[in-house]
């Protein structure tokens, strides 16, 4: 009994702020026992657990009660829009100011710090709201689009069927909103590159500076693997699980997208680097070096994917017997 209440709390906790996590647990918890005590007394048993629960709700929606009242975006999506943003807002400016200082360290011309860190500023917050813009516009599309974006949307909330604590299908809420907002972010980025023709620190449609360009091919390559590892992590969170088949087209997606890099940044980069500096030539190959690091990517990535692939593949195994 007491197993499949950790099991609900567990997964409330999961939508809500983490600062307020551990006292709305804690709340959640007690009011769960004082409806067990007012209705069966000391000795509920797992189907008395169970009615309580379902008169609770779904995890998702009790969460989102902990927040007030929403109305652009309802409470199924509202709690994960706001780990996005809460994830993404501080990574989107600060990306933006680091790109720009280092844009303005590479010129040749010199720059203007003081103007250079105003305009900085001036263009993390444009930024900034774009990124906000665009996270809340995707949510209210698929909020009001009416159609169905996981799989027990019509059927009613089982509190038997919530996974363990330790479920290997659990989606990391941290790193699946990471992923969404760094993907939103690269992939307005890799638009933009589209749009000037090539790689530049400058974003500015009307000055984009110096361009450095790059194949338009394995620059939508790219922008098509980076825009559907975002939907992926949407798609996981809503369905609160990754399953085998989602994990492989997620791996398979980076492995593409890191092929991808080696055409259009590591290797055009480091051929400017070597244009710019000749000398590097006697020490440095243009196509190992480039090599070496999408190999390096490469590895990562499969390290990473890969542990979580063995857990899946060994969740199914065991099912199967």
């Amino acid at each position: 009994m007491s197993e499949l209440i950790d099991r609900y709390v567990h997964q409330v906790g999961l939508y809500v702020h983490p600062k307020e996590r551990r006292d709305i647990e804690a709340e959640l918890r007690s009011q769960i026992q004082d409806q067990l005590d007012d209705r069966y007394g000391g000795s509920a048993t797992e189907g008395e657990v169970v009615v309580v629960l379902k008169q609770l709700g779904d995890p998702r929606t009790m969460a989102a009660s902990y927040s007030g009242g929403q109305y652009l975006i309802g409470p199924e999506l509202y709690p994960v829009m706001m780990t996005v943003l809460r994830f993404g807002l501080p990574l989107v400016p600060s990306v933006v100011v680091i790109v720009n200082l280092i844009g303005a360290a590479l010129s040749p011309d010199g720059a203007n710090w003081l103007g250079l860190l105003i305009g900085s500023l001036f263009t993390a917050a444009q930024a900034a709201l774009l990124f906000i813009g665009v996270v809340v516009g995707f949510f209210a599309i698929l909020q009001h689009s009416g159609e169905t974006l996981w799989g027990n949307d019509k059927q009613p909330f089982d509190p038997l069927q919530l996974p363990p604590a330790d479920d290997a299908h659990s989606v990391d809420r941290f790193e699946a909103s990471v992923g969404i907002a760094t993907g939103t972010l690269v992939s307005i980025a890799l638009l933009y590159y589209l749009q000037v023709g090539g790689l530049t620190l400058r974003f500015n449609l009307n000055d984009p500076g110096e361009v450095l360009p790059v194949p338009v091919g394995w620059l939508v390559v790219v922008l098509l693997t980076t825009f559907g590892g975002v939907l992926l992590n949407l798609w996981a969170l809503l369905r609160r699980r990754w399953t085998l088949t989602t994990w492989g087209v997620q791996s398979a997606l980076n492995l593409l997208g890191a092929v991808g890099l080696y055409f259009v940044l590591f290797r055009p980069i480091l051929q400017r680097l070597l244009e710019s500096a000749p000398a590097l030539g006697d020490y440095l190959s243009l196509d190992s070096a480039a090599l070496v690091v999408t190999l390096s990517a490469v590895v990562v990535i499969v390290l990473f994917n890969g542990y979580k692939f063995i857990r899946l593949w060994q969740h199914r195994q065991d099912a199967v017997a």
